[in-house]
């Protein structure tokens, strides 16, 4: 029984820790007109590091590729748990109105192929007219079909920023990827053929949105230029540290002039360029040993340290919630707290730690705390020290030195189970500080030898078989759910016919009054056909709905009385109509819906 218990407890245990991978698709808007763009991201996350391969995308029907895909990956580690993000990303433009779909991805991550779900956009009309994709990729205008490949191209160029070259160890140094080009450029498509490399830093990310189009001046010369991306560096050690490269292949739309007919003509055509960014190199300066104080955890940046206690008077045995708080900027992840230390009499449990961190191009900032819970096991006043807390601030080159002030705790009462009045044999009270011995209890509480313990009990073996077997339905359904198709037209269908049920019973219940009647009877009529025929509001007009009918094959003549019906419906609400003429378009209404 032994074996089966601990089975149990792997079984339970393990079974959350399994890799568990989602693959999404992320849409900047889901309403836009043919003037805008669109934003599409496939993010895969998982709580373990994982391997991806085989990225298939959708055929992105009735939209123009504008850029992508563009990759990113980024993890996290907050709290003890690890995520990892990869990211795959596309700027759309649409070519026609209308809803459109964005349909499945998919991916191959670990051997197992996952797939995002389709997701709607609508489209409506923007002042300018849609542009129709032509071969090759161009847009609308770009009259040259064919891609013509250069080794270079004057004033485009790929830059990467980095806001200080000469940093200290662990002090954040922000980076910037920004594409430039000609104000009377236009970018087709874009495509990364090496990603850079970060080797000695902690990178994060701060912003992996494409953003654009700005116009600047580099040089003197006016361009428009977008940012790729945005990264976070904390160098690990000092010295000479090298980013490696970005590498991108460009599609960029091109203004030329052709001769027709001994005339100058502007024209556009495609022309393909790889462009990189070039290394840049750090010479990160070592933290300074002279000086540099014991307790020095490795906390670069700007910091405020501050101590909390819930309250300052306690009974004994009550818990008391100490919260120790480092907030600034800098580099919050990659230093521990200094530990709270308390005075014999007083039990400190392991703290629970949280973090509160906004990622920006300055450096981490935000709030990271430890939680602890104290027990005062005796009566007294009690005083817990000041925390002291380092840091290195590498505006001012110093080590700074934070120290809280004490907090008192004052705590009255006995320990449980303590009896106030007890006396030791000399009559006098015992002292609250002594904590290791108790004494002896005046009254017992005896317990019969012979009652039974719930441990190796018939209930306690009942209970660990239940678990065991409540763990394996969870895992069969949790499995049954994973493989589960979801059908969202299926769905849509359902949520119409339960719609159309509804407003048939509200119009019986409002029999008599003609317009609230006639009101509802509609829409249950249109519900209805919209769940049969899976059409759209805007669709539903008398010959859209007899050739729907006719096409599943409905009698002509039960075709006829459903038009009337609907004839019958909007003519009622402006003419008199009586309880029999209710009554009558009810029961037709009803024999209608039930016969197909």
């Amino acid at each position: 029984m032994k074996r089966l218990f601990y089975f149990l407890i792997i079984w339970v245990v393990v079974i959350p820790l399994q890799a568990q991978v989602n693959f999404r698709t992320v849409v900047s808007k889901t309403h836009l007109t043919t003037d805008e763009r669109l934003r599409v991201n496939f993010e895969i996350s998982s709580n373990r590091n994982f391997s991806q391969s085989h990225f298939t995308p959708p055929t992105f029907e009735g939209f123009l590729k504008i850029m992508g895909p563009s990759t990113s990956q980024e993890m996290s580690y907050i709290n003890g748990r690890i995520t990892s993000k990869f990211s795959y990303g596309y700027i759309l433009q649409p070519t026609k109105t209308g809803k459109l779909t964005i349909g499945p991805a998919s991916v191959v991550v670990d051997g197992k192929t996952y797939q995002t779900q389709p997701v709607e956009i609508w489209v409506g009309k923007g002042q300018n007219p849609a542009v129709a994709p032509t071969p090759g990729g161009v847009p609308g205008g770009a009259k040259n079909n064919n891609i013509t490949v250069k080794s270079n191209i004057d004033n485009a160029f790929l830059s990467a920023e980095l806001t200080k070259t000469n940093p200290y160890v662990n002090e954040a140094v922000g980076l910037v990827y920004k594409l430039y080009i000609p104000r009377n450029y236009g970018v087709v498509n874009y495509t990364e053929t090496a990603q850079p490399q970060y080797n000695g830093f902690w990178a994060q990310d701060v912003d992996r949105k494409i953003s654009g189009p700005f116009e600047g001046t580099v040089n003197g010369k006016p361009y428009i230029y977008y940012i790729l991306r945005k990264k976070l560096l904390f160098p690990q050690k000092s010295g000479k540290l090298v980013v490696k490269p970005l590498t991108l292949q460009i599609d960029l739309q091109v203004p030329v002039y052709r001769n027709f007919f001994g005339m100058r003509v502007p024209d556009y055509e495609v022309q393909r360029i790889k462009l990189t960014s070039g290394q840049k190199v750090l010479k990160v300066k070592d933290l300074p040993k002279k000086n540099q104080p014991v307790d020095f955890s490795g906390a670069v940046g700007s910091f405020d340290l501050v101590t909390k206690i819930d309250r300052q008077k306690v009974n004994t045995d009550e818990p008391v919630d100490v919260r120790v708080q480092v907030r600034g900027t800098g580099n919050l992840k990659l230093f521990d707290l200094p530990k709270l230390k308390a005075p014999a009499g007083l039990e400190v449990y392991e703290p629970k730690h949280t973090e509160h961190i906004q990622t920006t191009f300055a450096g981490n900032k935000g709030v990271v705390e430890d939680d602890y819970v104290i027990v005062p096991n005796a009566a007294g006043k009690y005083v817990i020290p000041g925390i002291r807390f380092v840091y290195f601030d590498p505006k001012s080159h110093t080590y700074v030195t934070k120290i809280t002030d004490d907090l008192i705790l004052f705590v009255s009462g006995n320990a449980a189970g303590a009896n106030s009045s007890t006396l030791i044999p000399n009559g006098t009270v015992p002292k609250t500080g002594a904590v290791d011995f108790r004494f002896i209890k005046e009254k017992a509480h005896f317990v019969s030898k012979n009652s039974a313990h719930f441990y190796r009990s018939k209930l306690f073996y009942s209970l660990i078989l239940g678990v065991f077997f409540l763990s394996i339905l969870v895992y069969v359904y949790y499995k049954y759910l994973s493989t589960r198709v979801y059908d969202e037209a299926l769905e849509q269908k359902k949520r119409t016919k339960s719609l159309a049920t509804k407003f048939l019973k509200e119009a019986k219940k409002s029999m008599g009054q003609k317009e609230q009647f006639y009101a509802r009877l509609e829409k249950a009529l249109h519900n209805f056909l919209k769940a049969q025929l899976n059409l759209d509001t805007t669709e539903m007009t008398r010959e859209n709905i007899r050739r729907k009918l006719q096409e599943k094959g409905v009698d002509s003549h039960q075709i006829d009385l459903l038009l009337d019906l609907l004839n019958r419906c909007d003519m009622a609400r402006y003419a008199p109509a009586t309880m029999t003429k209710m009554t009558e378009d009810f029961a037709d209404a009803e024999k209608l819906m039930n016969s197909f």
